[in-house]
C-alpha cells in the first residue's frame, strides 16, 4: 500500500506521462475525446491508459485528467497557476493541512519529487486556488466564479466529471492552468472524502479572493 506522499508522486509522473503521449498529436486527439465521460465509454483511451489504471482506485480522474492535459494542448505543459511576483492578493493558508503555505505554485514546472514533502504539495494550487487566479488574473468575475465552485463542491462525482471540462476549458482560454497532479490526486481522494476535498478548494478560493465589502 502506498503511501499518500507516494501516491501524490505517482500523480505527478502519471501527468509527465500524458503529457509525453500528447506530443504526437494523433494520440492527443484520441485523448480529448474522453472529456467527461465514464471510462466504460472511453476504449479509444484504453491503450494508453489502461496499463497504468486497470486496478487503481479512482479509475475515472485519470482518465478525466488525461483528457483535459489532451484538451489543453503541448503549451500548457507547466502545470500550475503563474504567480504575479509583486501580487499582493497571493495569500497564504492558515488551514490545519499547511498552515503559512502559498497558495500559488512556483513558476517553473513541478517534478516528481525524489523525496516528497507534504507542505511543498500544499504550496501548489488546487481547483479553488485556480479558480481565484482566474478572478485575479483573468477578469473573471468573483461573484460567478464563486456559484462555480459552490456548484461543483456539492455535485456527484458523475456529475462533476462531467461538469468539470467546460470549467477548465473557460480557464485554459484565458491562460489559466491547473495543476494537474492536483487536481488528479483531489478527483481521486473525492469519492471517499467529499467534504474535505470541497474544503480544501474553497479555503483556498476565499483566501486568495477579496473579502465580501461591508454595507
Amino acid at each position: 500500500m502506498p503511501t499518500t506522499d507516494e501516491h501524490r508522486a505517482s500523480c505527478d509522473e502519471f501527468v509527465a506521462h500524458i503529457h509525453d503521449l500528447c506530443a504526437e498529436p494523433g494520440t492527443r486527439v484520441r485523448l480529448s475525446r474522453g472529456r467527461g465521460r465514464p471510462v466504460e465509454e472511453c476504449a479509444p483511451m484504453d491503450r494508453y491508459l489502461a496499463r497504468r489504471t486497470a486496478h487503481r482506485a479512482g479509475r475515472r480522474a485519470y482518465y478525466t485528467v488525461a483528457s483535459l492535459i489532451a484538451t489543453a494542448g503541448p503549451q500548457t505543459h507547466t502545470p500550475g497557476v503563474r504567480p504575479e511576483p509583486d501580487d499582493p492578493a497571493i495569500l497564504m493558508t492558515t488551514g490545519e493541512d499547511a498552515p503559512g503555505v502559498p497558495l500559488v505554485a512556483p513558476t517553473k514546472p513541478a517534478s516528481v519529487p525524489s523525496a516528497p514533502d507534504s507542505a511543498a504539495w500544499f504550496a501548489r494550487p488546487n481547483l479553488g486556488a485556480t479558480l481565484a487566479a482566474a478572478v485575479r488574473t483573468a477578469g473573471h468575475s468573483s461573484g460567478r466564479t464563486e456559484d462555480t465552485l459552490s456548484l461543483l463542491t456539492r455535485l456527484s462525482d458523475d456529475q462533476l466529471h462531467r461538469r468539470l471540462p467546460s470549467t477548465v476549458t473557460r480557464l485554459l482560454k484565458d491562460n489559466v492552468t491547473p495543476d494537474w497532479g492536483v487536481l488528479l490526486y483531489d478527483l481521486v481522494q473525492r469519492p471517499y472524502q467529499r467534504d474535505k476535498v470541497g474544503l480544501r478548494w474553497r479555503d483556498a478560493f476565499y483566501l486568495a479572493t477579496p473579502g465580501p465589502r461591508r454595507s
